[in-house]
């Protein structure tokens, strides 16, 4: 194997640890200064351990569309989505006797995870006019010039942006009522625990390291893709999607271990949720703003021909999973070659 490719592969590997590790500090810091003031623990894990979980996806998006690489953001995005689907899943009915869910998830967040699925599709597919004026434009460009990407046929706009927030913002305030009367019985006198002055140094350290970890994955991921003659959406939909997934994996496999099914099955569906909504909506936002100024992209053909297409398939399995209600070993083998399929297929092995 050639030795830049070695290093690259290193380095990529060496930001996604950092990536994690600080991350991961950011949230335990934020969540004991949240706790410290007197925010219910039902407040915190709807909003630091969403975000946290996803933090990792959401910076690297961010840092993508100022580097004028915002194909990254949907490669990230659906391949996280899948990942946490198949790969967390599968992991932990391997790791679990019995994979029961007792929860409604028909009557919770099913409804609203599909609504982003398709949500998505709309987005994605280059169907608006905004859309048909960039893949005239880029034709035009490659008819004149013999330069251009043809494959790059699709952008995500502000305003979808604003649509994808605005669905983020109508989930939280659905979970919040349908979670009121456990807000109202928050004990105003329980005991807080004390304010750890380390805790804001972690904030800060963890900030940083997320930032840069964020930075040198984004760095790595373009010039792997260079290396390996491949898109960088398909480096984002298989190596940083299932590095950034590693904080879901770790929760769910704790709640597995203590028969917290329910748990690991709503960090899955909260985590895909946010990152349809949140992790697509605000590097869009921010895309007029920072980097070249134009809209993020969607990629190449493998977003519009396998990538979204995968993930539709990976959410009907994921809804048979909901209806049976339980998770066996061998099903949880199943859906892990199911992603293994998914690597073969991205690059071009199969």
């Amino acid at each position: 194997m050639d030795l830049s490719l070695l290093m690259t592969l290193a380095l990529l590997a060496g930001s996604l640890i950092l990536l994690m590790i600080s991350s991961d500090k950011f949230v335990m810091a934020t969540e004991e200064i949240g706790l410290s003031l007197g925010v219910p623990g039902f407040v915190m894990g709807i909003s630091v351990l969403a975000v946290g979980t996803s933090l990792p996806e959401l910076l690297t998006g961010i840092i993508s569309v100022n580097q004028g690489s915002s194909e990254l953001v949907v490669g990230t995005v659906i391949g996280s989505n899948i990942a946490n689907i198949l790969l967390i899943l599968g992991i932990s009915a391997i790791f679990s006797k019995n994979f029961t869910i007792l929860w409604d998830l028909m009557h919770g967040d099913l409804p609203i995870l599909f609504g982003s699925l398709l949500l998505m599709g709309f987005i994605i597919y280059p169907l608006s006019t905004v859309d048909l004026q960039v893949f005239r434009e880029i034709s035009h460009q490659i008819e004149t010039t013999g330069q251009g990407n043809p494959g790059m046929r699709s952008v995500v706009n502000f305003s979808e942006g604003l649509i994808l927030l605005a669905g983020y913002l109508l989930y939280l305030h659905y979970y919040v009522l349908r979670n009121r009367e456990e807000l109202q019985k928050v004990d105003k006198d329980e005991e807080r625990p004390d304010f750890k002055p380390m805790s804001v140094v972690w904030i800060i350290l963890g900030g940083i390291g997320v930032y840069f970890g964020a930075q040198y994955t984004v760095d790595a991921a373009i010039e792997l893709a260079r290396l390996m003659g491949m898109g960088t959406e398909v480096i984002a939909a298989s190596i940083i999607a299932a590095g950034t997934s590693v904080p879901e994996l770790v929760v769910a496999l704790s709640a597995v271990r203590r028969n917290n099914f329910e748990m690991a099955m709503g960090n899955v569906t909260g985590s895909n949720i946010f990152n349809t909504f949140v992790v697509l909506s605000v590097p869009s936002l921010a895309a007029p703003f920072i980097g070249d100024g134009q809209p993020i992209k969607v990629g190449m053909d493998s977003v519009l021909f396998l990538q979204f297409p995968y993930y539709c398939a990976t959410m009907f399995i994921f809804l048979v999973i909901v209806l049976d209600k339980t998770l066996t070993r061998t099903e949880g083998f199943v859906i892990l070659l199911a992603y293994a399929l998914f690597f073969s297929k991205l690059f071009g092995l199969l």
